[in-house]
């Protein structure tokens, strides 16, 4: 196969200027986008659900707003009116939506088409998006690579050019995941900053603290314009990086599998310090102690919801046994990686106290790293640390127990709980394979604005 390029697409914002100057239409460029999603949705089965009809009609007359006439997608995960929520799941009884989430109202009533759902991996719990419900999602870049997870539709439909912005969740990384595999950018920002009603599986305890909704499009400056729409609060106006701090990661533990990575990180962070930021190296000696605590909140928190969603419509509860030996024969009612990750986790569920004791930590942490970043930092790191591989081979890299420093950088967003984003560096391609890494930029909850503003300088500097 020949090595993917990067696409020659038109952002949102550009699509937006189009229309509003008279130069396309938003029923052309709505059907643009459904003739694409058709065309290549054997190759890439990324939607779920398409409503062509729908959105054809509502381009007919947009309303009118920021977002006008814009078409976008969402995760199968955010309720819509008259869907239903499966999770990729064909165990769990889908939920019916009688309302659109907050978030999803958001959108519409700021112009946008919701043109499409996308596929997930079930119960959105594992980096690479594959069910037995509704399939294998593939790479855009590489049709033989994982698209990645949990947000992996998204992440294929942006990616290829059957929507200009997606919209997701992140919870140990299912935006910037995507985002790095498939070569757009990917922001999630902290867990309290965008309206999480009705998008599945709000209120699992401390853990969905770690759960963030964002946008994945094709420019920083369309994650701007989208997360403007969906956030709690504005947006300060872009402003100039000199003398932002660019924090530069000591004693971070990380492995670094593909070395452009390291030269996609190496390239932003020279972008950034000509920009006028400020290097300053900062100790992250904690990081190893704080990922291994993972699992067992996890186990804590979420096992006992996955079991419940694992009782099927007519009351069978979901029995490990029996499931093993379905495994075994290859007869699964539940997708292999994420059955994997519920054995695992199930292992190691703490005590009471010892629950109490770790969501402290994290807590603390919390504090700790978000003073340090004030107002005014922002870290960079690489978001993965490896490029997409072959399908079967993620879930391989990313659930293998003990420190695994291939995702520490992802995941530390998460427990942690800043806002962050992935930019892909189309300069530092793989010569051999042609795919792109990703660069992540972090910052403390309320520093977005600094955090895009910077984002938006590493974007011209490295794709």
């Amino acid at each position: 196969m020949n090595a993917p390029k990067r696409p020659s697409l038109p952002d949102a914002t550009e699509l937006l200027r189009q229309m509003r100057e008279g130069e396309r239409s938003a029923v052309d460029i709505v059907d643009e986008h459904l003739r694409r999603i058709e065309r290549l949705h054997p190759t890439l089965n990324a939607a779920i659900e398409v409503m062509a009809d729908e959105a054809r009609r509502k381009a007919q007359k947009p309303r009118k707003g920021p977002l006008s006439g814009l078409p976008v997608t969402v995760k199968e995960t955010f309720a819509l009116k008259g869907h239903q929520i499966t999770a990729g799941s064909l165990r769990m009884p889908p939920v019916e939506c009688h309302a659109d989430a907050p978030v999803v109202a958001r959108l519409r009533r700021a112009g946008a088409i919701i043109i499409a759902r996308s596929n997930v991996p079930e119960f959105v719990m594992t980096p690479e998006t594959n069910n037995l419900r509704w399939g294998r999602t593939n790479n855009p870049l590489d049709p033989e690579r994982v698209a990645g997870g949990s947000t992996g539709g998204e992440g294929a439909l942006v990616g290829s050019g059957c929507s200009p912005a997606g919209l997701g969740t992140d919870i140990l990384g299912s935006i910037r995941i995507p985002g790095a595999c498939c070569g757009v950018v990917g922001f999630r920002p902290a867990s309290e900053l965008v309206d999480k009603t009705d998008v599945w599986t709000s209120g699992v305890g401390f853990f969905e603290t770690w759960n963030g909704i964002g946008p994945l499009t094709r420019s920083v400056r369309d994650a701007r314009l989208v997360y403007d729409v969906i956030a709690r609060r504005k947006l300060a106006a872009p402003a100039d990086v000199q003398d932002l701090r660019l924090v530069i990661p000591t004693r971070f533990k990380l492995s670094i599998r593909d070395a452009c990575i390291d030269g996609a990180v190496q390239l932003g962070r020279r972008a950034l310090m000509d920009a006028g930021m400020v290097p300053e190296e900062m100790s992250f000696r904690d990081v190893p102690r704080l990922f291994t605590r993972i699992p067992r909140l996890v186990a804590a928190e979420a096992v006992p919801e996955w079991k419940r969603w694992l009782t099927t419509d007519d009351g069978e509860p979901f029995r490990v046994r029996q499931e093993v030996i379905r495994q075994l024969v290859r007869e699964p009612s539940v997708e292999p990686a994420f059955f994997t990750w519920f054995l695992t986790a199930a292992l190691m569920k703490p005590g009471t106290g010892r629950l109490r004791r770790i969501v402290r930590a994290y807590e603390n942490a919390r504090k700790r790293y978000h003073a340090m970043l004030g107002d005014d930092g922002i870290l960079i790191l690489p978001t993965l640390g490896l490029l997409p591989p072959r399908h079967g081979r993620m879930n391989l890299a990313a659930l293998r127990p003990g420190v695994n420093g291939l995702v520490t950088a992802h995941t530390f967003v998460n427990y942690i709980n800043l806002s962050a984003i992935t930019v892909p560096a189309w300069r530092s391609a793989d010569p051999e394979t042609g795919l792109v890494p990703g660069v992540q930029l972090a910052c403390a909850p309320g520093a977005e604005a600094r955090l895009l503003d910077a984002a938006a300088v590493l974007e011209a500097g490295i794709s």
